[in-house]
Formats: structure tokens, C-alpha cells, sequence
């Protein structure tokens, strides 16, 4: 009499770790992922997103199951540092208690403060579950990179750039834990690429922060205002009101443009749905003052078959490279000295003057991010490693 074997499987469920304070590009690309999956993949995941506390945020991703959540910030001087410590310590132990509630196994961490709090969940509170790790920028400090990287069973880097950032900063022997996902564009759900003939609206898009360099927009406003009078700018994005150094940072934007006197230029709060500005402008500009791991910005721009130019930093340079790369030999770059105004200003003029070049830089550029940074593909690694 032969004997049947029933295997029974714990069924997954899956927090996403993210505390979603404003929409940048660590939050549009779990956001994009997340809208992505079908209800079949929604089932195997069984995801609960926990914190997001942007109502934008919460709605663009409204039929995932969404738990509130408070993962402290670590800014400050000492005082606001220990402070800061204890409150992470008592998040780490509300997420082992919501992990109970919930019977999650799988944990999904998309920012620094997220990887911080899961990894005292680990390391203080014996939190049991697979912990993937995702990288988007160069903020999290060496010691918990590296302590992350003896805990967590993925490292995700979201490009090369953060991959050799890692590999520097951990050892040898969890290399093996780092995998590459870049973001990807979801080509079913945005506008058809509009063709650029002539300059006349240029775009800076992101959060308002020091580091984004919307003041150099301005800089570059302030002396076409004589020459080019009927070239507009136009900024979106917010500051973060968690974050003083980015309001500060607004309010200086404002009262340049009072002070100056620029009539050229339009200030617009954070959108839902970046691809409508996108589309509305021929120029986009991306001005990192440092080095960024992705210019998720270019790779969107470029998908509307709009002109990019950048600051010449980590980021934007080898996704810009990579198309200078794919048109064959251009007469100039995308790419400006970083930081220098003047060099910026001199390059937007010539493509002003010169529609041929123009033309050049804008007519493939859909079809160069189709074939590089598809969101198919994007979806198709993370759930492939949130799975296994």
C-alpha cells in the first residue's frame, strides 16, 4: 500500500518596509513595482505596505493592504541622536510584534531609516524572516552597511554605482548577497513620446533639496530672461517638512526669484504622475550637486523623448553615457561640469541654436529606454528574488 505525501508550504506574506514621507525616487520605484503585479502575483507576495505616510503615496498603491507606521529620523546633534536611538529601538520592537500579527516571513526595506529598524529588529529582537535589502542611494552610513550585510539575505543595488559601493564596504564573503535592480519604466501606462522641435519649456523635477541644485534653474533663468525672453522654467517638487535644510533651502529658492525679479519661472508642489509635466516640457534638466546611484529622472525624461541635460556625477553619467553610447558618435554631450552654471547655460544655448542637434538627442530616445530600463524586466528580477 503505497503512501501519499502531502507537502504543506507556509504561506508567504510579505512587508514593505518604507516610511513614504514624500514621493522620491526610492518611494516611485516600489510604487511602480507594486502597481505592476497582477493579482496572481499579489496572492503568491500577500504584501502589506507598512508606514507610507504620504496620503499620495498610500493612493497610488491603494489596493495593497497598508499598516501605519513610524520609522524614526536620526538627524541631529547628540541629544537628537540618543533620543533618536531609543526610538528606533521601540520600532524595531513594534516591528517584531506587527511581524507576529502578521505571520510575515519576507521583509522588503527601501530606505536607510527602514534598513536601520529591521536590522535592530534582527540583531536585538530576533525578528525570523528572509530580510532583502533594497539600496538606493549612498546615505547609509559604512557601519550598517556592513552589519546589514551579515544580516540580511539580499543586497539590492538599483545600479552598478551602488553595486561597487557595497562591494567596498562589506566582506568578500557576502558578495553573493548583492543582485542588481535598476528601475524600470512602465511603458503601458504612459504618454506617447511628443517630439521636440524647438526649446521653449524647461523642466526640473524632484524633491526641493540643496542636493538637486534647483538653484542653479534659477541662475540659468536670471540671465535668459534678457536674452532668451521667451523661455520658461518651470520647478515641481516639494521640500520635506521633516527635513529643515529643505524648507530653508525653498524659502531661499523664493526669495531669489522676488529679489531677481524672474518672470520666467513657475513653481509647482509635488505630482502624482511626473510623466504629465515631463511631457508638457522640451528641455529637462537633472542637476545632482552629488553623486546619485540612478537619475531615475533622466531614464523617464528620455522614455518622453525629451532633451536631458545633467550635472556630470555618478547617476545621470552612465545612464547619459550609455545613450551617447547608443547614437554613435554625437557631436557633444549630454553632460556638464558639475556645478558650473556657466557651462550649463552654454550648453542649453546651443541646442537653442542648434535643431539638428536637438533632433539628434531627442528622436531615439524613447526606444534607447525601452530596450535598457523596461519595467517587465524590473518586475521580473525583484519578484524572481522575493520568491526564491
Amino acid at each position: 500500500m503505497g503512501i501519499k505525501l502531502i507537502v504543506m508550504t507556509k504561506k508567504r506574506t510579505t512587508l514593505f518596509l518604507d516610511q513614504g514621507e514624500f514621493l522620491g525616487g526610492a518611494e516611485r520605484f516600489l510604487i511602480d513595482f507594486l502597481k505592476s503585479t497582477n493579482d496572481l502575483e499579489k496572492k503568491l507576495m500577500n504584501p502589506i505596505l507598512v508606514g507610507a505616510k504620504n496620503p499620495k503615496y498610500r493612493n497610488l498603491v491603494a489596493d495593497i493592504p497598508h499598516e501605519d507606521f513610524s520609522f524614526p529620523s536620526v538627524k541631529g546633534g547628540l541629544i537628537k541622536k540618543g533620543v533618536a536611538s531609543s526610538k528606533l529601538i521601540l520600532a524595531a520592537y513594534k516591528l517584531k510584534q506587527l511581524s507576529k500579527k502578521k505571520n510575515a516571513n519576507v521583509f522588503f526595506t527601501n530606505t536607510p531609516r527602514t534598513h536601520f529598524v529591521m536590522f535592530l529588529a534582527k540583531k536585538i529582537f530576533h525578528i525570523s524572516g528572509k530580510w532583502i535589502c533594497m539600496f538606493h542611494d549612498f546615505t547609509v552610513p559604512n557601519f550598517l552597511v556592513r552589519n546589514i550585510s551579515r544580516h540580511a539575505d539580499v543586497l539590492i543595488a538599483n545600479g552598478v554605482p551602488l553595486r561597487n559601493f557595497l562591494r567596498e564596504r562589506i566582506n568578500s564573503k557576502n558578495y553573493e548577497k548583492i543582485r542588481i535592480v535598476e528601475n524600470g519604466i512602465d511603458f503601458t501606462s504612459i504618454p506617447t513620446a511628443r517630439s521636440v522641435s524647438q526649446i521653449k519649456n524647461i523642466l526640473i523635477i524632484g524633491r526641493i533639496d540643496p542636493r538637486k541644485g534647483q538653484m542653479h534653474v534659477l541662475e540659468v533663468a536670471d540671465k535668459a530672461q534678457t536674452t532668451y525672453p521667451n523661455l520658461k522654467f518651470t520647478i515641481v517638487g516639494n521640500s520635506v517638512k521633516e527635513d529643515l535644510s529643505t524648507i530653508a533651502y525653498e524659502k531661499k529658492l523664493h526669495r531669489f526669484v522676488k529679489f531677481r525679479r524672474l518672470k520666467n519661472i513657475n513653481f509647482i508642489s509635488e505630482v502624482n504622475d511626473p510623466f504629465t509635466e515631463i511631457n508638457k516640457s522640451d528641455l529637462v534638466l537633472f542637476l545632482p550637486t552629488e553623486p546619485e546611484t540612478f537619475g531615475r529622472v533622466v531614464t523617464e525624461s528620455l522614455s518622453q523623448g525629451k532633451l536631458v541635460i545633467a550635472f556630470d556625477e555618478t547617476g545621470p553619467r552612465e545612464i547619459l553615457k550609455s545613450y551617447e553610447q547608443f547614437l554613435d558618435n554625437p557631436k557633444t554631450s549630454l553632460l556638464v561640469e558639475s556645478l558650473n552654471t556657466k557651462a550649463l547655460t552654454e550648453k542649453i544655448e546651443f541646442f537653442i541654436n542648434t535643431s539638428e542637434q536637438l533632433q539628434f538627442f531627442t528622436n531615439r530616445a524613447r526606444e534607447f529606454v525601452e530596450k535598457k530600463f523596461s519595467l517587465t524586466e524590473t518586475k521580473k528580477l525583484l519578484l524572481t528574488i522575493l520568491m526564491e
